[in-house]
């Protein structure tokens, strides 16, 4: 971001209803300001029932572009001009461009998720299973890369079934094979699938910042050390969730990797510039230093 913002300075940002604590902006006007672009992104925090206002005030204000966060994925689809077929498909989006007063919705999770789970879990996806917490617009996101990368078995749990179910219906149409099951959040079923999957993934804000103390799992003997624990949160760093887990001797990560890859992006849609080898590595490697230092030191980002 430059120094000065001018009658030039493009506006990007996030939507959601809790954005304190969101590292969108912190990362973003990193990335900004290495390419000397006048951009700068800002945090907008919207009730529900000022979504819709908000999304045609992107027209209105000539906002670049933003991201969707929680818990506005699915909703606000409904809301925009054109969604990218993917996207579409997810029924969640997390990405709107701008462009000559036409909004264009996209989801860019998919790639955030995937790469995360690749470069930091060293998972193999393909013919394994997973289980799955909560039934948002993140979850469509991580069953829908997990489906079109060939897992075996998704197992759903959610306090609202017609939720679960309705993922369940509608990626059928996509993935005529597949095998989704839903529970409701029961210890002996939890504990019965927990145990026969590879990957557990909590997709829920349970455990997010400020309510830290709070956890998706009802008890800790549900881990088990071979399973793959993987927490969408990141802010903090290491939740309840995943504290549990580790104790338990199992592989965790945070969803610090997923908000980069798929912020790098949602910066090349809106901005044209593509961070691809030694670019890209160098990149998420200051990233996510940047943010672990501000953590560590307690700065409100």
């Amino acid at each position: 971001m430059k120094k000065e913002i001018n009658g030039k300075t493009k506006i990007i940002g996030i939507m959601g209803k809790n954005v304190e604590n969101s590292l969108s902006p912190f990362m973003h006007n990193r990335m900004l300001s290495k390419y000397s672009l006048n951009f700068c992104y800002l945090p907008f925090k919207i009730r529900e029932a000022d979504l819709e206002r908000a999304i045609q005030g992107i027209r209105t204000l000539n906002i670049k572009g933003v991201n969707i966060t929680f818990p506005y994925k699915e909703r606000v689809v409904e809301f925009l001009d054109q969604v990218e077929e993917t996207a579409r498909r997810v029924g969640a989006v997390n990405t709107i461009v701008h462009h000559k007063g036409i909004l264009t919705g996209y989801n860019t999770d998919l790639i955030g998720f995937k790469k995360s789970l690749q470069k930091n879990g060293k998972f193999t996806i393909k013919g394994e299973k997973a289980v799955i917490l909560g039934a948002g617009g993140a979850a469509r996101a991580v069953i829908y890369s997990l489906l079109e990368e060939g897992i075996k078995e998704v197992y759903i749990f959610n306090r609202t079934i017609e939720k679960a179910e309705k993922i369940k219906q509608d990626f059928y149409s996509f993935f005529p094979q597949s095998d989704i099951q839903i529970f409701n959040l029961k210890k002996e079923e939890l504990k019965d699938k927990i145990q026969q999957s590879h990957l557990l993934v909590n997709t829920t804000p349970l455990g997010m910042s400020p309510q830290m103390d709070i956890t998706p799992l009802p008890e800790e003997g549900l881990f088990y050390p071979d399973l793959l624990v993987y927490d969408l949160i990141y802010h903090p760093s290491k939740t309840l969730f995943l504290k549990q887990a580790e104790k338990a001797g199992a592989k965790i990560i945070n969803g610090l990797p997923m908000l980069i890859y798929q912020g790098l992006e949602s910066f090349y849609l809106w901005t044209g510039i593509k961070l691809e080898g030694k670019e890209e590595v160098e990149m998420i490697e200051r990233i996510t230093k940047d943010c672990q230092e501000a953590e560590k030191k307690g700065e409100k980002r």
